[in-house]
């Protein structure tokens, strides 16, 4: 599914709002840039709605029901259209209403998004807005603004709820005297966290109820919910937007973590990108038409569908360019998205998340660079469908998952785990951390054979296991009583006592946090160490050949047997503060083999329909790719 999250947040000292707004034009826009569903405005963060609201207030400068003519014109052109609700961020509220202000829980301050200066003649940063807590007589308002929408409009295509979960507590007096009816104490950092969560799932069953009793089944999300870390949110969602721009934050290889951990929920995600150079809100800023492309097939490569975001001008005026720009990209998305839809994730080797952000970020990327795909675990899932497992870090295990794994090992299963990752059962017996900041490893790299810098300390450990790498500790810590020159302390010219890296049968510990320095480093001696050592443990389920480290593998399982192979090439640049891709080189020779346990009776290319030769061989296929680039789709029949 195609979609565009179409923001419109106007100021009311902007007249002529939605003068130069046309229903046909809207409607041939939709049609012809193969639009499925386009999200519209009823009210937007400057606290405008944009349809006759006696609820709150129509923008000043606007004349009609925009919102009205926006959705007629979806409809006509045989789409969807949600309705986009604001909650966290609305300024006419904030101004009228002091006490609807999150109150941050240490400070007691009002929380801003972005420093707001006293001088408001004075510039004013990006994305910069009063924070509101919709708990008392704020949640009273967005429940009547939800019933007026729902009266007045038709929202069977869906409800989205926008910036609903700022942070994790709330000082404010509607918070205070609530927690403490409820019996907890708001002087409390955990009480105060405790209400704040049950408040926000109160308003998700409270407004998803209002939505509900006039359309069911319409869609309602919350976003800012869909955050790995807050899972106490996700059953009250209908679907998943996973709002992560590339050019903005977490760069390409962000969405597809996150994309693998919400597909396990069964649960219908969209991914998001945006048309902007940059983010939300960008005001003429554009990508290239083949970066959206790329961004569009990396999204249906982890089972996505698509949401790009666009922001209309004040004067409800289509911009061409964007939608020139747009249709490039889902003409193509229209092209092999059949391929794509109902598409399993198909791959033996699985990240255990420790749902530490750098740690995983570096299993992912890391993967990714040796062109892995993967799948992700989480506590209490069912192991038997992978060859190896990966515990980055810091992964926190109960009894039950550890037994697990302990079972796992003895049925043949190989484990990758790293700094407080391990425990006795494993055979690795931790000690305590290293005393130093920062230490050394040495062992045998085609790169480097003598002592290299581990960017952090090891973990002291015992485990009678064989030895691949040594640690070299530094001769003390840098302080500002003993350092020496200008970055970290030389290596001693021993080895210490413990080891840096042991294999004990199926196990394999590395005693440093490799993958939060992989993630926070990109060094390119850490990246050649850890993936030499998962090398050592797993037999791959994709080999690739002539295939840069910058591109990206991905294999699925159709609802027939097929396999769909996805592979993407566009090397990421940072320019400025944007990583963006300029360049799509076309590839040679690129050679695939797959481990599959299937009969193979044809490899084809779409939406072509090339026919490719291949040799199978030991329960594998392999086979070579004509000229490419950007994106590639292979089906194994």
């Amino acid at each position: 599914m195609n979609c565009i999250h179409l923001d419109f947040h106007t100021s009311p000292d902007i007249d002529g709002i939605g003068e130069s707004f046309n229903k046909e034009e809207l409607t041939r826009t939709v049609r012809e840039a193969g639009i499925d569903l386009m999200t519209v405005f009823a009210k937007c963060h400057h606290g405008y709605t944009y349809y006759p609201s006696k609820v709150g207030q129509m923008h000043p400068g606007l004349k009609f029901n925009l919102l009205k003519e926006e959705i007629d014109a979806i409809h006509a052109a045989g789409a969807k259209a949600p309705i986009y609700i604001t909650v966290g961020w609305s300024k006419k509220d904030a101004d009228e209403h002091p006490e609807w202000h999150h109150k941050d829980f240490f400070s007691g301050k009002t929380l801003t998004s972005s420093p707001i200066p006293e001088d408001l003649d004075e510039p004013l940063g990006d994305c910069a807005w009063i924070t509101l807590c919709p708990v008392g007589g704020y949640l009273d308002h967005l429940k009547a603004i939800t019933r007026e929408v729902c009266e007045s409009f038709d929202t069977s295509d869906g409800v989205f709820y926008d910036i609903c979960f700022v942070k994790d507590a709330c000082a404010c007096e509607s918070c205070r005297r609530g927690a403490k009816k409820m019996g907890l104490d708001p002087d409390s950092y955990e009480d105060a966290k405790k209400y704040y969560s049950l408040k926000r799932i109160e308003m998700m069953q409270t407004l998803t109820g209002i939505v509900h009793s006039y359309t069911p089944g319409a869609t309602v999300f919350y976003n800012g919910g869909a955050d790995m870390n807050r899972t106490e949110y996700h059953p009250y969602q209908t679907h998943f937007e996973l709002e992560d721009l590339p050019t903005a934050w977490g760069g390409y290889d962000l969405m597809p973590l996150r994309a693998k951990f919400f597909e396990k929920y069964g649960k219908p995600f969209l991914g998001m990108t945006g048309k902007f150079h940059h983010a939300w809100g960008e005001f003429g800023g554009f990508k290239s038409r083949e970066a959206l492309r790329y961004e569009c097939a990396d999204m249906l490569s982890v089972g996505a569908s698509i949401s790009v975001g666009d922001h209309l001008h004040p004067s409800g005026k289509v911009d061409e360019s964007t939608y020139a720009m747009i249709g490039h990209a889902f003409r193509y998305v229209k092209k092999i998205d059949k391929f794509c839809i109902g598409t399993t994730p198909h791959a033996d080797i699985g990240i255990f998340l420790s749902h530490n952000y750098e740690s995983d970020m570096g299993a992912s990327k890391l993967l990714q660079t040796m062109h892995l795909d993967y799948g992700i675990i989480e506590p209490g899932d069912d192991l038997s469908s992978y060859k190896c497992i990966i515990l980055p870090d810091s992964v926190r295990l109960s009894a039950a998952d550890e037994a697990a794994i302990c079972d796992f090992v003895k049925k043949g299963g190989r484990v990758i785990a790293s700094y407080e990752s391990a425990f006795d059962a494993l055979g690795v017996r931790k000690i305590a951390p290293s005393e130093y900041d920062k230490d050394y490893i040495r062992c045998d790299l085609d790169e480097c054979t003598t002592p290299f810098l581990a960017y952090s300390g090891a973990y002291r450990v015992e485990c009678d296991g064989e030895v691949l790498a040594s640690v070299y500790e530094p001769y003390f810590s840098r302080t500002g009583r003993h350092f020496c020159g200008h970055k970290n302390t030389p290596n001693r010219t021993e080895p210490a006592d413990y080891p840096a890296l042991v294999k004990r049968g199926g196990v394999l510990y590395f005693a440093h946090p490799v993958f939060r320095v992989y993630s926070e480093t990109g060094n390119y001696i850490i990246e050649k160490y850890i993936e030499q050592g998962i090398n050592r443990m797993y037999d791959r389920m994709i080999v690739t050949e002539n295939l840069p480290s910058s591109g990206r593998v991905r294999l699925r399982e159709a609802k027939d047997g097929s396999l769909v192979l996805h592979l993407l090439y566009a090397p990421p640049v940072n320019r400025g503060n944007v990583c963006l891709l300029p360049d799509f080189p076309t590839l040679h020779d690129v050679k695939i083999t797959v481990k599959t346990d299937k009969k193979v009776t044809r490899v084809r290319t779409e939406p072509d329909g090339e026919e490719l030769s291949f040799v199978c061989d030991d329960g594998k296929v392999s086979f070579t790719l004509p000229p490419f680039n950007l994106h590639k789709l292979v089906i194994i029949d």
